[in-house]
């Protein structure tokens, strides 16, 4: 009877230890937060399907000029808003914070022209480093021995700053290969074998060459 007992504690403390590494994982499962995401009052509700609409064509729109991807945005109730409230949040931080006219297309469009100026004015945020190694990725694709010469020279965070430069003074890095070729070719004519070459000094020269 002593033996069942304390088999049955093992047996308890053992299940205890799992639950407890379970809600660990489970706490891992949650860290992180939404890049883009927008917060509607109950008043504008009805118009969410729209609102999602035009922040997927705006996405379409921005990436067809720019070459920038617009992380997915989240489209969130919060029923703290007032009438006619919304809320834009860029990584939980609140960027922009007004009032719409309840109307389906007027509500849709003013909140993707402010969601859209919000990523443009805050393009170093927008651009995170994993999206800058998908673009690096697709370059590898199509050129391996450009992206490992690259490498050699910039770190991924020094072509980020690059990347966003020329998205905020109007240049379109959708022929992404053709920028690497650029980079590369500024890189090597400032290389210093004591230095790392100017990111942002690459960028100047970048935005001379590009039309």
């Amino acid at each position: 009877m002593i033996e069942r007992i304390k088999n049955l504690l093992k047996l308890n403390r053992k299940e205890t230890a799992q639950n407890v590494y379970a809600k660990i994982d489970e706490m891992f499962d949650t860290l992180g937060v939404d890049e883009l995401c927008v917060q509607i009052g109950e008043d504008l509700l009805p118009y969410s399907e729209e609102i999602c609409n035009k922040i997927c064509d705006l996405r379409k729109k921005v990436k067809d000029k720019t070459g920038l991807i617009i992380p997915a945005v989240r489209i969130l109730d919060n029923f703290d808003l007032q009438e006619n409230e919304y809320q834009i949040m860029l990584r939980n931080k609140s960027m922009f914070d007004g009032y719409t006219v309840p109307k389906e297309e007027y509500a849709s469009n003013e909140i993707a022209r402010n969601l859209e100026q919000i990523c443009m004015d805050n393009i170093e945020t927008v651009l995170t480093n994993e999206m800058v190694e998908k673009y690096i990725e697709f370059v590898q694709r199509n050129n391996g021995w450009l992206v490992w010469y690259i490498a050699r020279l910039i770190p991924t965070t020094g072509i980020k700053v690059i990347l966003a430069d020329l998205i905020r003074n109007g240049k379109s890095i959708n022929d992404i290969t053709y920028i690497f070729e650029k980079i590369c070719e500024q890189a090597t004519k400032s290389r210093d074998i004591y230095t790392i070459p100017d990111a942002h000094k690459i960028a100047e020269n970048l935005k001379l060459e590009l039309i």
